[in-house]
C-alpha cells in the first residue's frame, strides 16, 4: 500500500508540474488605435500553422508585453507593460498599475506600451499562482543603469471567480545597473532559476523561484564581454534544454553553458561584432540546442552559428540579408527581433506587417530555409510577447538535483511541411515533441504506399500514394511513457503552395443580410487568393480577390436563399461552403 501511495503521489506531480505547458501558445501584438488603421492581433500556436486573428483591444502591444496560455493554449491573462487583463480584456482586479513610476507616467498615462522589450515574462509557481516578472526602466543619466529595478506581481487564477485578482503588486526583490533577466527550469523540474547581469561589472544575480517565493540573490563572478552601453538592455536567454545561456551587446555576444542543479555559468565563449557601426539585437537557440541565430541591427542581417564548433565566432554563417524591400509607409523591412515558436520554427519581427520565418532552425547554414517576408500581419508592429521561457523544459533525469520524483512524460506533437516544392504529395513531418521521447513511430495512414507506411525515425519525409485527406499519428515515446498525436493531413494541394501557410477561412455572419465578411488568419504573399460566391444553380453571383484579413461581400442586392462560397488559387479550391441569405 505504501508503494501504491508514493506512485499515486509522484504522479499528482507530475501531472501537475510536467501538464501541457502551452503558456506561449497565444501571442499578442499590434497598436489598438483603430482610428489610424492599427489593430491588435493574436497568433494562436493551438493549430500548426497557426492562427492568425484580428481582436479587440484599445491597448497597445508594440513594446513590452506578454500573453499567458493555459495548459491547452487559451489565453489566461495578458499585460501591455502598463495593465494586466483578464481574458475578456477587463483590468484585471489589483492589476490597473504595473511599473509604477515616472517612465509609466510618461508613457502609460499618455496611452503608450511600457518602453522596454524583453521586460516582461510569467511563471507558474503552483498550479493557480502565477508570477509576473517585470523590469522597471529608471531615469539614471547613465545610459547603461536605465533597468535598475526587478519587480514581480502575483496573479492567483483561482480568484475573481476563475478569471484572476492580483494579490501581490509591483514587489521590488532586487536592484542595480542590470541587463534583461531570463528564467531556466531547475534540473527538479519544478522550480525556476532567474539569472540577470550586471551591466557595470563581471558578476552574474541568479534567484530561485520555488513553491514558497524567490530565494536569493546568490552572485557569481565571470566575465561578461557583452555589457551593454547603448540603449539596448542586453538581450539573453536559455537554450531549449536548458544548458546554455546567452547576452548580446554593443561588442557581441556571450554564450555559456549552465549548470540548471546549481545555476553557474561557465566555458564563456565570446563572438565580437564585425564593425563598431553594428550590434546584436537579438538571439535564438535552435530547438535541437545545435545552433544560435543572431540578428545584427543596423547592418540588416541574420546569422547562425554552430555551438559544437570548435571556435564559435568562426562557425558565422549569414542566413539572411535585408533583401532593400520597403513597406507601403518607406519602412524597411528588415530584421529585429527573433523568437522561437512553440512549432519549432523561429520568427523573426521586422518593424512593419510583415514577419520573417526559420523553416527549418535545426539544418546548418541556406538549409535553414530562412523566407524574407514569410507572413503578412494585419498591421504593423514592431513585435511583442518577445521574450518566453522555456516551459516544456522537464526535469533532468538522474542527475542529483532530480530529488521530486518527476519523470519527463512525452507530450507528443508535430508539424508538417512540403519537403519539395515541385514534389506537391511528399511531405516533411517535424517532431516538435517535448520532455525528452527518444523513440518514434509514424503512421502516415497511408496503407497503399506498403512499407512506407509507417517510419521510426524522428522527422520523416514520406510521399503519399495519391492526393487526399490522410489520418497521420506520431507516437512518442520514452523509458516512463507514450503519447499519441493523431492529425488529419490534406495532401496534393498545387506545387504553388507551402501547406503551413494554407488559410481556412471564416466567413461570416451566417445567416446574412447585406454584408458577408471573409476573414483569413494569414495571408501569403505571392499568391492570388479569390473569392466566389454561387447561386443555387451554379451561377456566380459574387468573385472578388482576398486583399487583406478581412473582406467584406457586398449581398444586399441578392435574393433570399442558400448560396455556396469557396476560396482559391489559380483553379484549385482550398475552402467551400455555404451561406444564406435573409
Amino acid at each position: 500500500m505504501r508503494h501504491l501511495i508514493l506512485m499515486l503521489m509522484c504522479c499528482a506531480m507530475s501531472c501537475t508540474f510536467l501538464a501541457a505547458q502551452k503558456h506561449d501558445y497565444v501571442w499578442r501584438h499590434g497598436n489598438g488605435d483603430h482610428a489610424q488603421g492599427n489593430y491588435v492581433f493574436t497568433i494562436n500556436f493551438k493549430q500548426f500553422p497557426p492562427l492568425i486573428e484580428p481582436t479587440e483591444s484599445k491597448s497597445n502591444f508594440d513594446n513590452s508585453g506578454i500573453n499567458i496560455a493555459d495548459n491547452e493554449g487559451s489565453t489566461t491573462f495578458f499585460s501591455d507593460g502598463c495593465s494586466l487583463f483578464i481574458r475578456s480584456g477587463d483590468i484585471m482586479p489589483g492589476g490597473e498599475v504595473i511599473n509604477p513610476g515616472p517612465v509609466f507616467n510618461a508613457y502609460c498615462k499618455k496611452g503608450y506600451p511600457y518602453p522596454l522589450f524583453h521586460g516582461m515574462f510569467v511563471l507558474p509557481r503552483t498550479d493557480s499562482l502565477y508570477e509576473v516578472f517585470h523590469q522597471r526602466q529608471g531615469v539614471s543619466p547613465l545610459i547603461d543603469c536605465q533597468y535598475p529595478d526587478l519587480l514581480h506581481t502575483q496573479v492567483d487564477m483561482k480568484a475573481n471567480g476563475g478569471e484572476g485578482a492580483v494579490t501581490t503588486a509591483n514587489e521590488q526583490f532586487f536592484s542595480g545597473c542590470l541587463q534583461t533577466l531570463s528564467a531556466n527550469r531547475h534540473a527538479n523540474g519544478r522550480d525556476w532559476w532567474l539569472l540577470v547581469a550586471n551591466n557595470q561589472a563581471d558578476v552574474f544575480f541568479r534567484f530561485l523561484l520555488t513553491t514558497e517565493g524567490i530565494k536569493g540573490p546568490w552572485e557569481q563572478a565571470i566575465a561578461n564581454p557583452a555589457k551593454e552601453i547603448t540603449h539596448n538592455p542586453g538581450w539573453s536567454d536559455f537554450s531549449p534544454n536548458g544548458e546554455m545561456y546567452s547576452i548580446c551587446g554593443a561588442e557581441g555576444m556571450a554564450v555559456y553553458n549552465f549548470d540548471r542543479c546549481s545555476g553557474l555559468l561557465s566555458n564563456t565563449r565570446f563572438i565580437p561584432n564585425l564593425s563598431q557601426e553594428s550590434a546584436y539585437l537579438s538571439a535564438v537557440f535552435s530547438p535541437n540546442n545545435r545552433f544560435i541565430y543572431a540578428s545584427l541591427s543596423w547592418v540588416n542581417r541574420i546569422d547562425q552559428f554552430d555551438l559544437t564548433a570548435p571556435n564559435l565566432a568562426s562557425s558565422r554563417k549569414t542566413i539572411a540579408v535585408w533583401d532593400s524591400t520597403y513597406d507601403e509607409f518607406h519602412t524597411p523591412i528588415v530584421f529585429a527581433y527573433l523568437q522561437h515558436g512553440p512549432d519549432g520554427k523561429i520568427y523573426a519581427w521586422s518593424g512593419t506587417r510583415y514577419m520573417h520565418v526559420i523553416d527549418d532552425p535545426d539544418k546548418a547554414g541556406p538549409d535553414c530555409r530562412f523566407r524574407q517576408k514569410a507572413i503578412i500581419l494585419p498591421s504593423n508592429t514592431f513585435g511583442a510577447n518577445f521574450y518566453y521561457p522555456h516551459y516544456r523544459l522537464g526535469p533532468l533525469d538522474n542527475s542529483s538535483c532530480d530529488t521530486l520524483g518527476l519523470n519527463n512524460l512525452p507530450h507528443a506533437e508535430y508539424r508538417y511541411d512540403l519537403a519539395d516544392s515541385t514534389q506537391a504529395l511528399a511531405l516533411q513531418f517535424t517532431d516538435v515533441s517535448w520532455y525528452e521521447p527518444d523513440h518514434w513511430h509514424w503512421d502516415f495512414g497511408d496503407p497503399a504506399s506498403g512499407s512506407s507506411n509507417s517510419s521510426m525515425e524522428q522527422n520523416p519525409v514520406h510521399t503519399f500514394s495519391m492526393s487526399g485527406i490522410y489520418t497521420v499519428c506520431l507516437i512518442a515515446s520514452n523509458q516512463y511513457a507514450a503519447d499519441t498525436i493523431c492529425k488529419q493531413v490534406k495532401v496534393g494541394i498545387s506545387s504553388a503552395y507551402t501547406l503551413p501557410a494554407l488559410p481556412q477561412a471564416q466567413v461570416y455572419p451566417n445567416p446574412v443580410a447585406d454584408a458577408l465578411k471573409v476573414r483569413l488568419p494569414a495571408m501569403l504573399p505571392g499568391h492570388a487568393l479569390r473569392f466566389a460566391l454561387t447561386d443555387a444553380l451554379g451561377r456566380t453571383v459574387r468573385e472578388l480577390a482576398l486583399t487583406d484579413f478581412e473582406t467584406e461581400v457586398d449581398v444586399a442586392g441578392l435574393p433570399k436563399g442558400m448560396y455556396f462560397w469557396r476560396v482559391t488559387v489559380g483553379c484549385e479550391v482550398l475552402q467551400a461552403g455555404k451561406a444564406v441569405k435573409m
